[in-house]
């Protein structure tokens, strides 16, 4: 009887040894192992469970991680300044050809004072009562009639003679050449235009109103313009205000004559 019990007891242990080492580490507990085998075999199965979670994690992350997203505010910004620069350019386009559409002149340098222009009755007029003409029907005799004019002017103003400027331009221009040379007179300068030589004329506009006849040239001429003192003798210091007495410069300017029917042309305005 202690035999064969003692026989059972023997082949229970064994068969709770193989049970344990195939199952879990919970009956290991109840079976009277090695300690160092127990812990071996709860260490290989603890393992093997923190391996697959671990893995099963790593799958979950990478299966179900959101794509990135697309830096959409970025593009659109970058989209926004090359159309304000397109815009831009485009601006910059159209202010060129409208100030490029008519040539500026340099500054008439042998009058000074204010803008004639505006002393003039026919600049302030509508422009309905105008007619356009063609500037090719303006003669070559008509453009040596102004090529002549801008040298009278010029050489009856360095002499300050207003009785024979008189003939050459019209009262409205009269006027602002008295006005012109008082203005100079007070700052105590008198200016010189002399040897006058046109450089090259374009006839830039022509029209009638009411039985007159206007044209405007761009005139561009070359000349000795200086101002000299008023009070100083030559040789003080102070005597050449302004220019120089031997070396001639260019000037240009756009000029408008008028003439009724046909009379002889004269200087109507002088625009800046």
């Amino acid at each position: 009887m202690l035999g064969y019990a003692a026989g059972r007891m023997m082949a229970h242990e064994t068969d709770n040894r193989e049970l344990t080492l195939n199952t879990t580490t919970v009956i290991l507990k109840a079976s009277p192992l090695p300690a160092g085998l127990a812990a071996g075999v709860a260490g290989l199965s603890i393992g093997e469970m923190l391996l697959g979670a671990t893995n099963s994690t790593a799958q979950t992350t990478e299966t179900d991680a959101p794509a990135p997203e697309t830096n959409k505010p970025t593009e659109d910004f970058g989209s926004a300044g090359i159309l304000l620069l397109l815009l831009l350019l485009a601006a910059a386009t159209i202010f060129y050809f409208l100030k490029i559409q008519r040539p500026s002149l340099p500054d008439f340098s042998g009058v000074t004072g204010r803008d004639p222009s505006k002393d003039n009755p026919f600049a302030r007029r509508s422009s309905t009562a105008r007619q356009k003409l063609s500037v090719d029907s303006i003669t070559a005799a008509d453009k040596t009639a102004f090529q002549q004019l801008l040298i009278d002017v010029q050489r009856v103003w360095s002499k300050q003679d207003m009785t024979e400027l008189r003939q050459f331009v019209t009262p409205e221009m009269l006027n602002y050449f008295s006005a012109a040379l008082a203005d100079n007179t007070s700052q105590d300068i008198r200016n010189h235009v002399e040897d006058v030589v046109l450089l090259r004329a374009e006839i830039l506009e022509a029209w009638t109103e009411q039985a007159r006849q206007y044209v405007t040239a761009g005139l561009r001429w070359s000349a000795r313009d200086y101002n000299l003192s008023l009070t100083k003798k030559h040789g003080e210091p102070g005597y050449l205000v302004e220019g120089s007495e031997e070396i001639p410069t260019e000037s240009g300017e756009a000029w408008t004559f008028m003439r009724l029917q046909d009379g002889e042309w004269r200087l109507a305005a002088i625009q800046q």
